[in-house]
């Protein structure tokens, strides 16, 4: 925050430093320069609206669901439109770009106007005011299309989209199904801790859960977080999970977040890229939701836990028979919901289709990208194995 604060100011100072040659280049004159900062001070403001205006009037246009407007000029924040699309959403790639280009275009669009204006009047400081005004308003579009540091700015967004759609639209669903996993894993460690994850986890005082609490806080606070550190924050946990001194309702807590973490990350790369699970990675899938399975059988957490890991080790019928017993007024709803859909993958492995749209509307709609690899499965012919290469020992 202190260097984005710090940028603000430079930006500030060379933007009125600019005005201020600017007017006494124009009037020659100091009243005539104190005009122009206080002009372009306050058109600089109204450009920022226009353009974030500009996103917003093409996603209202184009019906893509908006979820957040921030316009906050000189505070520091990032100013922006907020949409959330389905990545099944018709001609999205096509709408990206319409939306990306939205604001940039208000601009360009602004100063055309402004330009033209400029023409038509006779008044020195009127000229010069919308001279100013049109020249801002130009620049100010004509960066927007620049591909900033940000990965979320209009420049390097709308490059993705043009070039390669199909790899953006992937990533966005990818994005989308990640947050579905997070929420997962969230709802297990507040139904294990009581609706207190971090600060009891916290308080409890032993090492485990510490480390638990640490990796949940990193993996939620950050937003630069390479699969690297994910992998190796994962082994840490689990060494810690398996070790003879550890609590058995931490190492519970350890197995179920980190087997329902990657156990779900599994069956989407298997069912939506196409890439089997190896044979090693199911095995400490297995282990972990074993870990939690053995210490709470009864609970839906575990429960989800060890469908996951029987679901990858090609046993639906296993996976099955742990969720017949889904509690939607009991049960955490957000459990309820992962459960509602595992089932339904396991039911139509085993050819009980005619429960499987049962179960899916039971679901809910909280879980669109996890019903969409359920409605993938179903779509597949012949039916996908359920994506272990080999099968593992008894677990």
């Amino acid at each position: 925050m202190i260097s984005r604060h710090r940028r603000l100011v430079a930006a500030s100072l060379l933007l009125v430093s600019e005005a201020v040659v600017f007017g006494l280049l124009v009037t020659e004159s100091v009243t005539g320069a104190i005009a122009a900062v206080g002009i372009t001070c306050v058109s600089l403001w109204v450009h920022i609206v226009l353009h974030e205006c500009g996103h917003l009037v093409v996603a209202k246009l184009l019906r893509l669901p908006v979820v957040a407007v921030r316009i906050a000029p000189f505070s520091g924040w990032r100013n922006e439109v907020s949409v959330r699309p389905a990545p099944s959403t018709t001609a999205l790639p096509s709408r990206m770009v319409l939306f990306y280009l939205g604001g940039p275009l208000a601009n360009l669009c602004t100063a055309t106007v402004l330009g033209a204006a400029t023409a038509l009047t006779s008044n020195p400081m009127a000229r010069l005011a919308l001279l100013g005004t049109a020249i801002l308003a130009a620049l100010l579009g004509l960066a927007s299309f620049i591909p900033g540091i940000s990965p979320r700015s209009d420049g390097r967004s709308l490059l993705r989209w043009l070039v390669a759609p199909t790899a953006t639209r992937a990533a966005l669903q990818a994005a989308y199904y990640r947050e579905e996993v997070s929420r997962t894993v969230w709802a297990i460690v507040r139904e294990e801790l009581e609706d207190d994850p971090l600060g009891h986890l916290v308080r409890a005082g032993d090492d485990p859960r510490l480390a638990l609490a640490a990796v949940l806080r990193r993996w939620s606070t950050e937003h630069v977080y390479s699969a690297a550190d994910l992998v190796a924050d994962a082994e840490r946990l689990a060494a810690l999970a398996r070790a003879e001194g550890t609590d058995p309702s931490a190492a519970a807590a350890i197995g179920q977040v980190l087997s329902v973490q990657f156990g779900m990350w599994y069956l989407y790369v298997a069912v939506v890229d196409g890439s089997p699970v190896e044979h090693r990675e199911v095995v400490e899938i297995s282990e972990l939701a074993q870990l939690a399975f053995d210490v709470q059988p009864h609970v839906l957490s575990a429960r989800v836990a060890m469908s996951l890991a029987h679901l990858l080790n090609q046993r639906p019928d296993e996976a099955r028979s742990l969720l017949l017993d889904i509690r939607p007024g009991v049960d955490p709803p957000e459990l309820c919901g992962v459960a509602f859909l595992l089932r339904a993958i396991a039911e139509w492995h085993v050819g009980n289709r005619a429960d499987v749209e049962t179960l899916v509307r039971a679901a809910g709609g909280d879980y669109q990208q996890l019903t969409q690899v359920v409605a993938m499965i179903r779509a597949a012919d012949p039916v996908p194995p359920l994506f272990a290469p080999a099968p593992t020992a008894d677990i």
